[in-house]
């Protein structure tokens, strides 16, 4: 991020209460995010998948693509290229292109790519409501907390809000569990690192970053000489109405060490 970077999310979960009509999302499987090492490739594919579960085919421009999800074009460019493409040989590409017309393209799962079969499945239970077997778990990133003005050094940003879908759904899952009723969600940042297939001091900045914004409230416990984070919703009532800043130290341009992704075994 430049160094007199804004923030980039809404003031606060009051004000996102009333922008309701505005809510904007895309949903995203950690599977995916393992498998392509790349939350840009992740977040493109997750809403290629829905609207070819819901329509039978993705039928739009690239530019539709970055505006919605907050990217530059050369980003999502980028990433189509990637999915279009199989790492090796023997393997299949997650996505395929049936044609381009002007600034259209005709994108669609790949059904032979037992991910891509999985992901149809999964998107189509969630929107047609049809039972499959073998899906994968969802979870839904809230783009409308993005400043879409200011979408071409968002990768930190990114990366937080899909933290932040994990962590709430975790906390949803944990309330309306009929053994554990909590309303909190505690991890480690090594159980969250491994979670996401994420560098260490990427989820630490994460978190630090996080603190701040309002979007979840966040402790720090010590347990068993581990450091151990409690993650836990911010009542509404209680958020409080302005714009925060990233502290300057958030707002310098970060080292790389810190978006390195660690490979998963």
């Amino acid at each position: 991020m430049s160094h007199n970077q804004k923030n980039k999310f809404a003031p606060s979960a009051k004000q996102n209460l009333c922008n309701q009509g505005k809510k904007k999302q895309v949903f995203f499987s950690l599977e995916v995010l393992h498998e392509t090492k790349s939350d840009t490739q992740t977040l493109v594919l997750g809403h290629i998948a829905y609207h070819h579960a819901k329509h039978g085919k993705f039928n739009s421009s690239v530019s539709s693509i970055a505006k919605h999800l907050c990217y530059s074009i050369n980003a999502v460019k980028s990433a189509l290229t990637q999915l279009l493409s199989a790492e090796k040989e023997e393997k299949q590409p997650l996505l395929l292109e049936e044609c381009t017309k002007g600034y259209s393209r005709t994108l669609r799962l790949n059904l032979k790519h037992p991910l891509g079969y999985r992901l149809l499945q999964s998107y189509t239970q969630i929107i047609h409501g049809q039972q499959a077997a073998n899906t994968l778990p969802l979870f839904g990133l809230q783009l409308h907390l993005f400043d879409s003005k200011s979408r071409y050094d968002s990768r930190h940003q990114h990366k937080m809000l899909m933290l932040h879908a994990l962590i709430s759904s975790k906390i949803k899952a944990s309330k309306l569990s009929t053994r554990n009723k909590r309303d909190t969600y505690q991890q480690s940042i090594s159980q969250l690192s491994k979670k996401l297939g994420w560098a260490y001091m990427t989820v630490k900045s994460l978190i630090e970053t996080m603190r701040p914004l309002g979007l979840l409230s966040v402790l720090k416990e010590q347990v068993s000489r581990v450091a151990k984070f409690v993650f836990g919703e911010v009542k509404a009532s209680k958020a409080k109405v302005r714009r925060t800043i990233i502290p300057i130290k958030e707002c310098e341009a970060p080292p790389i060490e810190r978006y390195r992704d660690v490979r998963i075994v």
